[in-house]
């Protein structure tokens, strides 16, 4: 019998570890993978700023916001210079796919300057991505050849490197306005030329040169939702890990003593326990290497790419390591005699306990710090809700219509019929225009030189409609002049006679009158009128800008008519949002001029539609609200880990200190009695992490942490009321 049941139990023990081996490789593979994914997101995110950056970094104009037709002029002109100048233009255009990648697409003009351009190389990981040899294969090829990324293997010249899932490249050719995308940037010309070609294009265009090398919207190099999910994962798997591999040294306590006193060390015992381990972090390798050369398509093999895919298995590797380094704790700090009757060191057993409690206990206040953004913002927002509260009830431009589908064009194409429309109706009860502009000290050196003695202030675009609604008194010769076509400015009489006459020159130059498609009487007979006023009462910002005040004083005030307008102005009529918006509609204005729908006819079929001020704060409050839910969710998972472990530090003492609780219990200590050293440690730490929230000002951390100590102590309270009395009975049972 003897012989047998030692038999079944080498075979139990020889099958457990190896379902424990195979349980382990796996999880170190998803491990792997789980690091890769996430070490690639973070790698796409750097090679778009790196790609940005080389394109940023060189003479550039923004040209999203021409017409269709002023971008077709810009290329012909374009195209003009570019074959008188030594200089290569390059459009840009950025898309991302249906599968989630970035997809940037160069376009270049159909001929290279006659002296040639040098063009830098956009190079990642050692590899060239686009260069003078790419360039000239598209241009010297046919009219729809490209470079990159596309279906027509036809018409493609050349292959280029290419991120699977991440980051695609194309080059092709700028054969008309549609090909010059949202930018252009321009090799091979310094500054003096770039401002002479600046010029030449805004007069050709049309467009001041302002609004050409004016940035009119931003990106951002973000991180896919499923990269953070493989990173979650990535920790979660590790801690998997982690607590299988101390399950099994725990289990394998008995055997340790053995060992020990057979004459083996503890490190020999550890060693030879995660050597399986050990050698199963070399799947790691084929991991990197593999998902390397499957994720780099097209890139060159070198040194570089051999360092991505090593710092990519870091992570995974970091995390196995410190999971093997937890694992051998309790085969260190256990004492031979308690190894053999598998007793467990109270100390150690504490320490790794307390560990991952302190552990979930940083991840929650670090979350706590990101979470403070949305949380501010929300604030910030229920302050703009409070400030704008009367003005939630106003209109502004959302979008346009055309029949009952949303207008996908250019929305500079309808410029003129809104001109129209606000032109027919600017002096209709309840209409008002007004558009705001924050100038720093950047701006006004723009405009008035490196010696201005301005200081930044607020300008402010209005009808004198809108102007006598907020009780700034305009003389009525004034207002006359300004529906005359003259240029009416109300200047700040703190201003000195030096501001004053830089302040002229600015508002001169800012505003220039160029060629547009909408002419009006001040552009043809340009007149300017500069008037003081009091400019002590603080007016409205009409800002979002979490940095920017919602009131201020000192504004430099235009008063603006369908009449003195210039082509900045008449142009952006149709820009919509709360920042941007300039046409105003009261409730008793939108109920006049708009439909039940909150649509203007424009034209024929076309409509501009208007949303209230408080459908825009609510729609942002409805995405703040969402970001916000999520952060919480997070923040409750790591808080009911923190209980968890709160539940669990409470088990463990209940199993190290049996005997002492015992006999306290029974002598009738309280909680406080029983458990003093964990009602200690739970309420200190927690403390600890609450003042380090109030000293880097973190709201969400007071909040939560204040939260977490109550909830951790009562979960203490309930815990050791039903535990403590489950231990003694077990204790006088085994007695």
């Amino acid at each position: 019998m003897i012989p047998l049941k030692l038999h079944l139990c080498l075979r139990t023990g020889t099958a457990m570890k190896r379902v424990w081996s195979i349980a382990s490789l796996l999880i170190i593979i998803l491990i792997g993978i789980t690091s890769f994914i996430s070490a690639k997101g973070v790698f796409d995110a750097l090679a778009i700023r790196q790609v940005d950056s080389w394109f940023s970094n060189r003479p550039i104009i923004f040209t999203s916001q021409l017409t269709d037709k002023q971008k077709g002029i810009f290329v012909s002109e374009l195209q003009g210079l570019v074959s008188e100048g030594g200089f290569v233009a390059i459009g840009r255009n950025d898309e991302t796919l249906q599968s989630g990648a970035a997809l940037y697409t160069f376009s270049v003009l159909p001929t290279r300057p006659n002296e040639g351009a040098t063009i830098d190389a956009l190079s990642i990981l050692e590899t060239t991505v686009v260069d003078g040899s790419v360039i000239d294969s598209v241009v010297a090829g046919e009219a729809n050849c490209y470079a990159g990324y596309g279906n027509d293997s036809f018409s493609r010249v050349s292959d280029l490197p290419s991120i699977r899932s991440g980051l695609y490249f194309r080059v092709d050719k700028m054969n008309s306005g549609e090909d010059l995308g949202d930018s252009c940037a321009f090799f091979g010309l310094d500054y003096d030329d770039f401002q002479t070609l600046v010029d030449r294009l805004s007069s050709a265009v049309g467009v001041s040169s302002e609004t050409l090398t004016t940035k009119m919207s931003g990106a951002t190099s973000e991180i896919g939702l499923i990269y953070f999910f493989c990173a979650g994962a990535l920790v979660l798997l590790s801690l998997v890990l982690c607590l299988l591999m101390v399950a099994r040294s725990l289990l394998e306590l008995k055997t340790l003593g053995v060992h020990l006193m057979l004459g083996w060390s503890r490190v020999d015992f550890a060693s030879n326990l995660l050597f399986p381990q050990a050698l199963q972090l070399l799947c790691l390798v084929p991991i990197g290497v593999i998902g390397t050369l499957a994720v780099f398509d097209g890139f060159t093999i070198g040194a570089d790419l051999a360092k991505y895919a090593f710092i990519s298995m870091l992570p995974a590797a970091m995390a196995i390591l410190a999971s093997m380094l937890v694992a051998v704790i309790p085969l260190f700090f256990t004492k031979p005699v308690e190894t053999i009757h598998g007793r467990y060191s109270r100390r150690g057993f504490y320490i790794l306990t307390a560990a991952v409690y302190l552990v979930c206990l940083i991840a929650i206040f670090a979350g706590c710090l990101y979470i403070d953004q949305p949380l501010s913002m929300y604030t910030n927002l229920a302050r703009v809700q409070s400030t704008w509260q009367q003005y939630e009830g106003w209109y502004v431009v959302r979008d346009f219509r055309l029949d009952n589908a949303r207008f996908t064009g250019n929305p500079m194409d309808l410029s003129g019929d809104l001109y129209a429309w606000y032109s027919e109706h600017e002096h209709d009860e309840g209409v008002y225009l007004a558009n705001t502009k924050h100038y720093e000290e950047a701006s006004i050196q723009r405009y008035v030189g490196d010696s201005a003695t301005l200081k930044p202030f607020w300008y402010l675009a209005a009808s004198p409609s809108y102007l006598e609604q907020i009780g700034v008194d305009v003389p009525a010769d004034l207002i006359e002049k300004a529906n005359q076509g003259v240029r009416v400015h109300l200047l700040p009489n703190t201003l000195s006679a030096a501001e004053t006459d830089e302040m002229k020159d600015l508002l001169i130059a800012s505003r220039k009158p160029v060629d547009s498609n909408i002419v009006t009487t001040f552009m043809e007979n340009p007149t300017y009128e500069f008037a003081p006023y009091d400019s002590d009462n603080e007016l409205f910002t009409w800002s979002t800008d979490d940095e920017l005040p919602l009131v201020s004083n000192g504004f430099v005030i235009a008063v603006i008519t369908a009449e003195n307008m210039v082509p900045f102005e008449s142009e952006s009529l149709v820009s919509s949002g709360l920042d941007n918006a300039y046409i105003k509609l009261d409730s008793q204005a939108a109920s006049n001029l708009l439909d039940a729908d909150g649509r203007a006819e424009l034209n024929g079929s076309m409509n501009a539609r208007f949303a209230t001020v408080g459908n825009y704060i609510d729609g942002i409050q409805k995405s703040l609200e969402e970001l916000f839910a999520l952060f919480s969710i997070v923040l409750m998972v790591l808080m009911t880990a923190v209980v968890v472990m709160v539940m669990c530090l409470i088990d463990v003492a209940n199993r190290v200190n049996a005997k002492e609780i015992s006999v306290k219990y029974i002598l009738g200590c309280g909680l406080w009695g029983l458990y003093r050293r964990e009602i200690l440690f739970v309420s200190l730490t927690a403390l600890i992490g609450i003042c380090t929230s109030i000293v880097l000002r973190s709201r969400a951390g007071v909040l939560v942490g204040v939260a977490l100590l109550f909830i951790s102590l009562f979960a203490i309270g309930v815990v050791s009321r039903k535990r403590s009395t489950a231990v003694v009975l077990e204790t006088i049972s085994k007695e």
